[in-house]
C-alpha cells in the first residue's frame, strides 16, 4: 500500500470509536446526530407533565456534549460550543431557582425582559454557528459548499420570535410552524447520514473529563441545587417576634364594648390595639364560625337499594376554622361604616409549612366599597410562646393563574401572603378591612378564600398566591360572610 492510499484510508476509517467522542477519533454524523436531537429537543415543548423543562435540559445536554467533540473543526461549532457552555449555566440556575418561591420574582421585570432577549439571541446565535459549522464540514468532506436546511432553520427561528413578539397566536400557525421544523429537522438528519456514510471523522482532542462524567456532573450539581432549594427556598422570609399586648391596657373599654356586644373573643385576642382602637364607637356586632376540613376526607359507600349505593365523602378532622365579624361603628361626625374582621385559626397543627394566601373577594362592589387600607398579622405558638409577625405582603394585588395549555388570567383582589414557622402550632391570622356602605338596601357579601400548600412536591414552585385553583399541591377554602347592612342582620 502506497503512502497516498494510506492517508485515504486515515480520512475514512476511524482511529476508534468511543462512547461520547471524546477520547479518539469518531464519526462526524455521530456527533452532529447528538446535536441535532439537543436542537429537536430544544426547539419544541410540550407544556404537559413538566416536559417543557425536562426536554430543553436533555436536549441542552446532548448540545454540550455533541459541540463538545466538533468544537475543533471549525469556528461555527467552536461557537456553538461556547454558546452551549453558556446556556447550560442558564438553564440549570433557572431550574434550580425554579425550585424556589424567588423565581417569580423577576416576573414582569425589565431584567426578566432582558433575559428572555438574551436568551433568545443566544439560541438565534447557536443555530447560526450550526449553519457556519456545517458549511465548512461538508466542504472538507468535498461536498458543496451550501446547507439550506440549517439556514431553513435560521429563517424558522427568526419566524417564531417575530410570532412571540407580535402575540399571534392560533392552532393552525401552531401546526404549520411544528411541520415546517420537522421538515427541516429530517433534512439535517439526512446530512449527518450523508456526512457518516462519506466516513468524515474527528480529530481525536486529549481531555481531563470524559463526556460521561461531564453529564453525570452536571446531574449532580443539578439535583444538589434543586434539593437546596426546595429545602431552604420553598417560605417566604417573616420577622416572628414575641407577642406583646401591653398596648391594649389602653383600649380595654373598647375591648369590653366589644365582648358586650358579641364580639368572638378568641378572635379579639389576636387584634392589635390599634385595629381594636378602630371599633371605638361600636354599636353592634355581626359574626359567623365555620370549621372547614383541609384534608381530602375518605370516601363512604352506603347501600340505598337492592342495587343502588350512595357515595358520600366523610371528613374526620376540620383543621381550620374561619370566622367573619362585622362591626357596625358609629363616628364622631354621626356617619356610620362597617369594619370587616376575616380571621383564621388552626385548630390543628399545620401538615406542612410552605406558603399561605388569605384573599377578601371581591374587595368592592358597587354599592359598598373600601373605606382605608386592610390590616392584619398572623400569629402561632412555638416552644410555649405566642409569636406574631406582619403579613409578608397585604393588599390589593394582581394574581395570575395558568391553565392546561399555558394560557394566563389575572384579577385584582385583596391578597395577603404569608408563611409560618417549621414546629409551630396553633397558627392564626386575620385582615381587618373598613368598608363604606350605599344607605338603602346594602348587601355585603365578603367572601374570604383561604389557600394552603400541602406539600413541597411541584415544579416549578409557586407560591399560594398565584395556585389557588391552579395546582394540586394547594387547596383553596372558601367561607362567606354574608349580611343586610341596612337591617343589621346576618343572610346566611
Amino acid at each position: 500500500m502506497n503512502e497516498q492510499e494510506k492517508n485515504t484510508m486515515n480520512i475514512i476509517e476511524p482511529e476508534g470509536l468511543s462512547s461520547c467522542g471524546a477520547d479518539s477519533g469518531t464519526w462526524c454524523g455521530q456527533a452532529l446526530t447528538r446535536v441535532l436531537i439537543g436542537m429537536t429537543l430544544t426547539g419544541l415543548t410540550l407544556n404537559v407533565l413538566c416536559l417543557n423543562y425536562i426536554l430543553p435540559a436533555i436536549g441542552m445536554v446532548f448540545l454540550l456534549v455533541g459541540l463538545r467533540a466538533l468544537r475543533r473543526e471549525n469556528a461555527g461549532f467552536k461557537g456553538g460550543y461556547v454558546i452551549a457552555i453558556i446556556r447550560t449555566f442558564y438553564i440549570t440556575v433557572w431550574m434550580i431557582l425554579d425550585t424556589t418561591i424567588y423565581a417569580d420574582v423577576l416576573t414582569g421585570t425589565t431584567a426578566a425582559v432582558v433575559l428572555t432577549a438574551v436568551n433568545l439571541a443566544m439560541v438565534l446565535a447557536q443555530v447560526v454557528c450550526l449553519w457556519s459549522g456545517l458549511k465548512a464540514l461538508r466542504q472538507k468532506a468535498g461536498f458543496e459548499g451550501k446547507c439550506g436546511a440549517a439556514a431553513a432553520l435560521i429563517v424558522w427561528n427568526v419566524v417564531l420570535c417575530a410570532l412571540g413578539l407580535i402575540g399571534w397566536s392560533g392552532w393552525i400557525t401552531g401546526i404549520i410552524m411544528i411541520v415546517l421544523y420537522i421538515i427541516i429537522m429530517r433534512r439535517l438528519f439526512a446530512l449527518a447520514g450523508e456526512l457518516d456514510n462519506a466516513g468524515g471523522t474527528i480529530t481525536p482532542v486529549p481531555v481531563r473529563v470524559k463526556d460521561w462524567q461531564l453529564v453525570l456532573s452536571l446531574a449532580v450539581l443539578l439535583a444538589a441545587g434543586m434539593a437546596c432549594g426546595y429545602a431552604f427556598g420553598g417560605s417566604y422570609p417573616m420577622e416572628w417576634t414575641p407577642l406583646d399586648n401591653s398596648a391594649q391596657a389602653e383600649v380595654q373599654s373598647t375591648k369590653a364594648k366589644l365582648l358586650e356586644l358579641g364580639f368572638p373573643e378568641a378572635v379579639l385576642n389576636d387584634l392589635s390595639a390599634e385595629d381594636i382602637a378602630s371599633c371605638e364607637g361600636a354599636t353592634q356586632i355581626l359574626s359567623r364560625t365555620e370549621d372547614k376540613p383541609v384534608n381530602d376526607g375518605r370516601e363512604v359507600t352506603t347501600q340505598t337499594g337492592e342495587n343502588s349505593y350512595q357515595i358520600d365523602t366523610v371528613y374526620d378532622a376540620k383543621e381550620l376554622r374561619l370566622t367573619g365579624v362585622a362591626v357596625r361603628v358609629k363616628q364622631t361626625d354621626g356617619t356610620e361604616r362597617w369594619i370587616i374582621f376575616h380571621h383564621f385559626l388552626w385548630t390543628q397543627p399545620m401538615n406542612y409549612c410552605g406558603t399561605e394566601a388569605v384573599q377578601l373577594w371581591p374587595s368592592g362592589q358597587s354599592d359598598w366599597w373600601p373605606d382605608g387600607d386592610a390590616t392584619g398579622r398572623v400569629l402561632c405558638g412555638r416552644d410555649g410562646q405566642t409569636l406574631t409577625a406582619a403579613y409578608h405582603s397585604l393588599g390589593v394585588q394582581d394574581t395570575f393563574t395558568t391553565d392546561f395549555f399555558g394560557n394566563s388570567q389575572s384579577s385584582s383582589n385583596l391578597t395577603g401572603t404569608f408563611s409560618m414557622p417549621r414546629g409551630s402550632e396553633n397558627q392564626r391570622g386575620y385582615v381587618c378591612l373598613p368598608i363604606q356602605i350605599a344607605q338603602e338596601d346594602t348587601y355585603v357579601n365578603s367572601w374570604v378564600n383561604y389557600t394552603h400548600q400541602n406539600t413541597w412536591v411541584q415544579y416549578p414552585a409557586r407560591t399560594a398566591r398565584d395556585s389557588m385553583w391552579s395546582s394540586s399541591a394547594f387547596k383553596t377554602i372558601q367561607f362567606a360572610l354574608q349580611f343586610d347592612a341596612t337591617e343589621g342582620r346576618m343572610l346566611y
